[in-house]
């Protein structure tokens, strides 16, 4: 059997067992929960969906087999491997911290926490268990924090490119009150992506289907050289987070946070990679993973509580928070930030007055708007019998809307809460709000 089809028969059973891995079906619910659980949430809101769940969870799924395939080769190159108790001590990790926010099964969180209570395990080794808890303690003690950190990092990278490659998909507005009361409107990114990445995992050499190479021939900057034998495992992992903004548009939000991510990614990989030689760093590039994440979190929710808000009421004119998929606004050039000034030829300053202008020419609809440049365009189309009268336009809130009291972060179990979600708005009156 020639080398090339050796190769290809490993990578074809590494595919075929991630089909057999109970995470990379976890990981798909998961993403399944949470875009229908934002387009149940936009359905509350506003009365209607600005696009269907599906459309984020397949960009999600093909987004994160893309960055899984490029970590993969890079790791591989690298000499960094995985075990199947690697697996299961991360993905065990996220999802007892996703019961508290969602955001904390990033693999960001998992992989510092895991290495941390390897490491301090090293340093307690041995303690006296039962058998079972001393067969855990052993997996604990077996694994190698280096991999999982520097795989983190690289993985953390591909996130900073796919949050501004494909981050616009995953921005929904949502309304709130502002720090006065007010309603304001703002946007919500909640990026989440499954990782199957495929690493190298060392097995005993009379291993069937496994492959035999000089590790440090093939890998020239990790591990120790000699023969040894590897399977290819596959290793489905989350990448995500969630993030608000009420003082910027969508595309500076998503082009602001890719970089932070970018940023924070290359210094902890570089820490990681360093503590191969000065191996106290390993602590630094562990403890750094998890608190810069937080520091990052923190710094960004503090300087949006001290920007104005972009999306609030004006003195003249209506904001446009967002825009219907398909919808005719979408064929009139209307754009999220447009400031619609007249309707009709009147001039619009609350959405009553919108709707009373709107109605003046139920076959025609003529807009006044100011873009985000501050030039004056036109929007103009013929409207139809089975057309939203907004023409599929999300407005600012005026004060009369169901909002967010508060936005807090949503948790594994807020996912499922569709009947609580349906009781907070299904309010007869306008200004009924829900806390999540």
């Amino acid at each position: 059997m020639d080398n090339v089809e050796l190769w290809l028969i490993l990578l074809g059973k590494a595919i075929l067992s991630l089909l057999t891995q109970p995470f990379f079906y976890v990981s798909l619910l998961l993403l399944g929960l949470i875009y229908t659980f934002l387009t149940r949430m936009e359905r509350a809101m506003f009365a209607t969906r600005l696009q269907p769940w599906l459309k984020p969870f397949l960009q999600s799924v093909i987004g994160g087999v893309l960055a899984a395939l490029a970590v993969s080769l890079v790791s591989a190159l690298l000499g960094f491997t995985f075990t199947v108790e690697t697996v299961w001590w991360l993905w065990g990790v996220s999802l007892l911290l996703a019961l508290i926010r969602l955001r904390l099964v990033n693999i960001a969180y998992s992989a510092a926490i895991v290495s941390l209570l390897h490491l301090i395990a090293k340093l307690a080794d041995p303690l006296p268990l039962q058998y079972d808890m001393l067969i855990i303690y052993q997996s604990l003690l077996n694994l190698q924090p280096l991999n999982i950190l520097v795989v983190a990092s690289l993985l953390l990278l591909a996130q900073a490119a796919l949050i501004r490659w494909q981050g616009k998909h995953f921005v929904s507005p949502i309304y709130m009150s502002g720090k006065r009361g007010k309603l304001i409107g703002g946007y919500v990114l909640h990026g989440y992506w499954t990782a199957p990445i495929l690493l190298f995992m060392p097995v005993a050499a009379e291993t069937k289907g496994a492959v035999t190479f000089a590790a440090q021939a093939a890998q020239p900057f990790f591990f120790t050289g000699g023969e040894g034998a590897w399977l290819l495992l596959a290793c489905p992992l989350m990448l995500g987070l969630t993030g608000m903004t009420q003082s910027s548009s969508p595309e500076q939000f998503v082009k602001r946070t890719a970089k932070q991510w970018l940023l924070y990614a290359v210094l902890l990989l570089a820490i990681a990679i360093a503590s191969w030689w000065v191996k106290p760093l390993i602590w630094v590039a562990a403890i750094g993973m998890l608190l810069s994440f937080e520091l990052i979190h923190w710094l960004n929710r503090r300087n949006e509580s001290k920007q104005p808000p972009r999306y609030g009421p004006l003195d003249k004119g209506l904001r446009v928070l967002a825009i219907v998929e398909h919808s005719p606004a979408v064929h009139m050039g209307i754009q999220a930030g447009d400031t619609v000034l007249k309707a009709n030829g009147q001039a619009v300053n609350s959405l009553a007055e919108l709707y009373e202008a709107m109605s003046i020419n139920p076959a025609f609809c003529k807009l006044e708007l100011l873009n985000t440049e501050g030039e004056v365009k036109f929007a103009q189309r013929a409207r139809f019998a089975d057309e939203h009268h907004q023409l599929g336009i999300i407005m600012a809130p005026d004060g009369k809307a169901k909002h967010l009291e508060k936005y807090r972060e949503p948790g594994l179990l807020t996912l499922f809460g569709q009947s609580k979600l349906r009781q907070k708005l299904s309010s007869d009156t306008q200004d009924s709000t829900i806390t999540l």
